[in-house]
């Protein structure tokens, strides 16, 4: 069963360059968001990871983790004592090497079927697994997006979604008949908002939530009826601490 408790976070991805890790979470705390989405354990051992989190009062939503992480025995232990040392709850695979993407729609299949393999392990230690798309997984094959054809293969008790809305929509895609197909797959949503045309070429054509086009303000409330959980990102934020805030600040507006 989905925690209910409404989860307002932020991708670490987005501070990156802020400094090391203590760094990024001072500056996320400052920007006013009580819950972050790692990228792994940031090379820190689970108690050094967990410690970190505790001294600057923030709770770990979710982490993001690379396919060969997970599928190394070593690697995946050490992502489940941390999650079980945060109470961190799901597991997002965010990314696809242009090297592991697939071709065809056989491809993404197996794909999926990969992917289920993986969540029904961690689901036995009491952990999900998500999917998280950019915008090449909109490319059709065989007349079907490649997104569809891993879920076909991967079903929702083993492998759910993050959303990011900001690529579907970069991809041309439209988020309400994907929220209607897959709605019951929803485990987070990554809210990016696509720069105007104006600013494109800056901070590679990102921009503070509700700046954009993407239509969060009607969005939020919509996609807050699936899902509890809703993930801040900025690839390249051209000053960060105002970009926080005032995303922050847009999306506790329209989701409470």
């Amino acid at each position: 069963m989905k925690d209910s408790t409404m989860k307002i976070s932020v991708q670490l991805y987005s501070l990156r360059n802020v400094g090391n890790f203590e760094a990024q979470l001072a500056l996320a705390r400052e920007g006013g968001f009580e819950w972050v989405e790692s990228v792994a354990t940031h090379d820190l051992a689970p108690r050094e990871f967990t410690l970190a989190l505790q001294r600057h009062g923030l709770r770990l939503s979710s982490m993001h983790a690379s396919l060969e992480a997970l599928e190394d025995d070593t690697k995946r232990a050490h992502l489940l004592a941390a999650c079980e040392a945060t109470g961190c709850p799901l597991i997002v695979m965010p990314w696809l090497p242009m090297s592991q993407r697939a071709a065809t729609a056989e491809g993404w299949r197996a794909m999926g079927e990969r992917l289920a393999g993986i969540g029904r392990g961690l689901a036995a230690r009491g952990v999900r697994l998500a999917y998280h798309n950019h915008d090449f997984e909109f490319l059709a094959y065989e007349g079907r997006p490649a997104l569809e054809w891993l879920f076909s293969a991967a079903p929702a008790t083993d492998l759910g979604w993050e959303a990011d809305m900001g690529w579907l929509c970069r991809a041309g895609q439209s988020p309400l008949p994907w929220v209607e197909r897959l709605g019951g797959r929803l485990e987070a949503v990554h809210t990016k908002d696509i720069a105007p045309d104006t600013r494109r070429r800056t901070e590679d054509g990102w921009c503070a939530v509700g700046a954009g086009i993407v239509g969060w303000g009607t969005l939020l409330p919509l996609l807050a009826q699936h899902c509890p959980l809703f993930v801040f990102e900025h690839d390249n934020p051209a000053d960060p601490l105002p970009t926080l805030q005032a995303s922050q600040r847009f999306m506790q507006a329209h989701l409470g």
